[in-house]
């Protein structure tokens, strides 16, 4: 098993110091592809090599074998699995549980699982359900530690009813720097997928019947090959749809256009995943086609490319959807082909978000001043790797600037200033077009940024075929 990076073994020694302070439930919160499943691994390691017993909560399949096998390398143990046609080893004292397993159990008595000592919940951000509370109030002197990418809440409701502290991992921006995620690109058509009209708002969300209803399915599927055909050719590619039908659509259509393409959901029989991803992994099938299923927990590097054919206006399910492609590739940048607006509407995964227990803050804290021995420390370990240029186009102050090419698809910023500035304020789409701004003042020498064509794009135009 690999060592700890510097940033988990930070948040493992706050976590401790936290509980210390007697503030037993503790929220860690850590981008997706920062190594969560490695960190709480750890954690398990330290209490099992203390002869106390760990559980540890996930809610989908994928998650349970994923999180047994890192758990197994860590202890170089056996760990116990809790889960339907599953023979339980309870003399492990490490569980892994499927959520909707154990709480069936627990209620009918047909599970002891002796003295807990921690429970681990993966996914956290869905750790209010009922079902998670059942099964914690079945551990009532269990240290509770939940782990989640996206410590947010589309009912507005905050984390603090069950956890009395938030833990904050490294930032997206800090990973990318540092070579441990890849950096992205995003192109964004000129209109996007509508959602200002005769979209219901349904639990903080728009409502997918509505969108399914609104958005021509054929339509989305033409520009979704024809994107993909222009700017991500060969490459491996996850397309997030709005529902089955949706889904189905865009996979056949990437099929008729001579792509091998697979849809795969919720339902789709355990045995027929693991082939599907198989052969996503293999490079026998370039596109998968998905309705949330790939949107929490799914380690899948292969991943060179993203699709957004989904309307958001959650952060979570947003920065889920935007963290499957961010795996490390070599040097090379990921895609992000943007048809619904979601990075302009929420800003990139680069912004800075201010994580609470209370929910999402809309202001982001100054930034305390580093002292030089850390600075050269850090500047140390990273010297190796470049810094990104970093500038931010002036931009209105209620109106968002696109710099757009003469492409029908266009390429959008994705520093970390304008993502946040993004994050901050709401985006309306222009209900006419607008002229495109070659210069922003007399000259363009007065901000050589301000015209951002892409040699990419530049002279490319995109047709969507029904």
């Amino acid at each position: 098993m690999s060592e700890l990076r510097d940033y988990q073994q930070r948040v493992i020694s706050e976590i401790y110091a936290t509980w210390r302070l007697g503030k037993r439930a503790i929220l860690l919160a850590m981008p997706t592809g920062s190594g969560k499943t490695r960190t709480f691994s750890e954690l398990a390691k330290h209490f099992d090599d203390r002869n106390q017993r760990v559980l540890l909560l996930v809610h989908r399949e994928e998650l349970l074998w994923q999180a047994r096998k890192t758990l197994e390398q860590t202890l170089r143990s056996p760990i116990g699995i809790i889960k339907a046609d599953q023979p339980m080893h309870l003399e492990h004292p490490v569980q892994c549980a499927s959520v909707q397993t154990l709480v069936k159990r627990l209620e009918k008595q047909e599970v002891d699982l002796g003295a807990i000592a921690l429970v681990i919940i993966d996914e956290a951000h869905l750790s209010l359900a009922p079902s998670y509370l059942t099964i914690l109030r079945h551990f009532p002197e269990a240290l509770i530690l939940g782990v989640t990418a996206t410590p947010s809440r589309l009912d507005g409701r905050g984390f603090d009813r069950l956890y009395e502290a938030l833990v904050v991992g490294p930032s997206v921006s800090e990973l990318i720097w540092r070579g441990f995620l890849a950096d992205y690109d995003v192109l964004a058509p000129e209109s996007f997928l509508p959602t200002e009209e005769g979209i219901r708002i349904a639990g903080g969300d728009f409502n997918s019947a509505d969108l399914a209803e609104r958005i021509d399915r054929r339509y989305v599927a033409g520009c979704a090959v024809d994107a993909y055909l222009r700017h991500a050719h060969q490459k491996r590619c996850v397309v997030f749809a709005i529902n089955l039908d949706h889904s189905k659509a865009i996979a056949e259509r990437y099929r008729t256009a001579g792509i091998a393409a697979e849809h795969i959901d919720g339902e789709t029989a355990t045995k027929e995943r693991k082939a599907i991803l198989e052969r996503f992994r293999a490079g026998q099938t370039l596109v998968l086609c998905n309705v949330n299923l790939f949107t929490e927990g799914f380690d899948v590097p292969e991943i060179e490319v993203i699709q957004l054919c989904r309307p958001t206006k959650s952060v979570a399910l947003h920065l889920q959807m935007l963290g499957r492609g961010l795996r490390p590739k070599g040097g090379r940048k990921a895609l992000i082909l943007d048809h619904a607006g979601n990075c302009l509407r929420l800003g990139g995964a680069k912004a800075e978000r201010n994580w609470t227990l209370q929910g999402l803050e809309d202001e982001i804290p100054a930034i305390e001043p580093v002292s030089e021995p850390l600075i050269e420390q850090i500047e140390l370990s990273i010297a190796d790797i470049p810094k990104p240029q970093v500038d931010l186009p002036n931009l209105p102050k209620r109106r968002v600037e696109i710099y757009e090419t003469d492409a029908d698809f266009f390429s959008l910023p994705t520093n970390a200033e304008l993502e946040t500035h993004l994050a901050q304020q709401a985006y309306s789409q222009p209900t006419q077009p607008r002229n495109v701004s070659r210069s922003p003042s007399n000259s363009n020498q007065t901000n050589p940024n301000r015209d951002r064509r892409s040699p990419q794009t530049a002279n490319s135009r995109m047709k969507c075929n029904t």
